[in-house]
């Protein structure tokens, strides 16, 4: 993520759909595209260049782009390398012509969904849109859940967040307590007092257990300090 554009947090609404863009260069190709997307139950936005197509959709909600590889101007390598800057919750499948298998493969191995040579039957079309639809709605839901987290763990002081993450080891109050004098030798701490922290960290966390406050900490990427602090 570049610091020109940052990442906006994603709020997912399951019930509306997956948006599925088409971006070719040729009005041939994306009047085709768009016709066996509609028969397919999509509403297909099109758009003939990548600039375009960037200053216009909507990269925070979840759906399929199908990215022609080689168009004049912006690539649609390039314009995959600006989603991916963004942050977009998008999936991509680029379609490529025929000569382009090295391209296309590289873009699969970057993080695109898939790739299709041109032209492409209905039904592999709409398989691999469906596919990328699918991934998309899924990370979506992910970011969702982990930006919540994030918020709940940000309600928790300093203190609290420093036994929360000796909490998530799974090890006693009492050895919780043992480390942080440790750490801290001016600042010791009861175990008695290391429980009244872990009350108030389950209920600001919403949570139950020493296991789901590991598999938070795991989930917000803190389990790995949490490991170098011991």
């Amino acid at each position: 993520m570049t610091d020109s554009h940052p990442t906006t947090p994603v709020t997912v609404n399951t019930t509306v759909p997956a948006n599925v863009y088409v971006v070719d260069d040729d009005e041939g190709v994306r009047n085709s595209l768009a016709a066996l997307l509609l028969a397919g139950g999509h509403a297909p936005r099109t758009f003939a260049s990548g600039p375009e197509f960037l200053a216009r959709a909507d990269l925070a909600h979840p759906g399929c782009v199908l990215l022609d590889l080689r168009m004049d101007g912006m690539s649609g390598l390039q314009v995959f390398d600006a989603l991916r800057e963004r942050n977009a919750v998008l999936k991509t499948v680029f379609l490529s012509a025929h000569g382009e298998l090295a391209s296309a493969v590289t873009a699969v191995k970057q993080g695109a969904v898939d790739w299709l040579e041109k032209p492409c039957d209905e039904q592999t079309l709409l398989a691999a849109v469906l596919r990328a639809a699918s991934l998309s709605l899924e990370d979506a839901q992910r970011a969702q859940r982990r930006n919540t987290l994030r918020e709940r763990w940000n309600t928790l002081s300093p203190r609290q967040q420093e036994v929360a993450r000796l909490l998530a080891t799974g090890i006693s109050s009492k050895e919780v307590a043992r480390a942080l004098a440790q750490r801290d030798p001016e600042r010791p701490i009861d175990p008695r007092t290391v429980d009244t922290h872990r009350s108030a960290i389950f209920l600001k966390l919403d949570i139950r257990s020493s296991h789901e406050l590991g598999m938070l900490v795991e989930d917000l990427g803190l389990a790995e300090n949490t490991l170098r602090t011991l």
